[in-house]
């Protein structure tokens, strides 16, 4: 769902800058000096899901800890990373959004007879606000939370249910989804085809955790693959 469905790079991007924005005049420093330390830890942070995963389902903490890091490794006081984080969340909600794609694919499917479901890490509360925001069980036959199921991807466990509950045949599925580690390998453990979507802005690199029987650039290749 997220960054396949929802855009969350760009809602990220305008709540960290509006965030580090506000945060940088009590730090005395330039708003992009902050941007990039959080973009760093960061990514140093979860660079190695295996090992962080169970941070998913309190994001909440794991980006306070982010931001903490960030601080810190700059020299500045630590004590507004828990503000700075949970201003963050607020702003995130407020600018995510659908792709221009999602519900017209989405849509595309339904009416050509596909089954679909909807396998998402993350906690419960936010993962389901995102799905009644903006209605996206109508559209699904199974619904997937982390948070719920406990389980998330990339196990084993949460592509079988999928395709126990839609009746489906692993070698007659496809999983879509941007994360090479959780998605992508996941899916394939199971014998689940695997599209990588990368939206125009991954990059599928040497060593990367697996890697996918198709890549998209964004969902509206995938209604054209099928003629739809």
């Amino acid at each position: 769902m997220d960054d396949t469905l929802l855009d969350g790079v760009a809602a990220m991007n305008a709540a960290w800058d509006s965030v580090c924005g506000d945060a940088a005049a009590g730090c005395g420093c330039e708003p992009a000096l902050l941007r990039d330390a959080i973009r760093r830890e960061g990514a140093r942070f979860w660079a190695d899901e295996s090992k962080v995963g169970h941070w998913r389902l309190d994001l909440d903490g794991a980006r306070a800890l982010v931001v903490e890091n960030a601080l810190a490794a700059e020299g500045f006081d630590t004590a507004r990373a828990r503000h700075m984080a949970t201003t963050y969340a607020g702003l995130h909600r407020e600018h995510l959004r659908p792709f221009d794609d999602a519900i017209p694919t989405l849509d595309a499917l339904r009416a050509a007879g596909f089954h679909l479901g909807l396998l998402t890490n993350g906690p419960r509360p936010l993962q389901r606000d995102k799905i009644e925001r903006f209605n996206f069980a109508q559209f699904f036959d199974v619904i997937v939370i982390e948070g719920e199921f406990g389980r998330g991807k990339p196990e084993r466990e949460v592509f079988a249910h999928a395709l126990t509950t839609v009746g489906a045949d692993a070698s007659e599925a496809w999983h879509i989804g941007d994360n090479l580690y959780a998605d992508i390998a996941g899916a394939q453990s199971v014998g689940i085809h695997a599209a990588w979507i990368h939206r125009d802005r991954l990059e599928l690199k040497d060593g990367a955790p697996a890697v996918p029987d198709r890549v998209v650039a964004h969902l509206r290749d995938v209604t054209d693959a099928l003629g739809l």
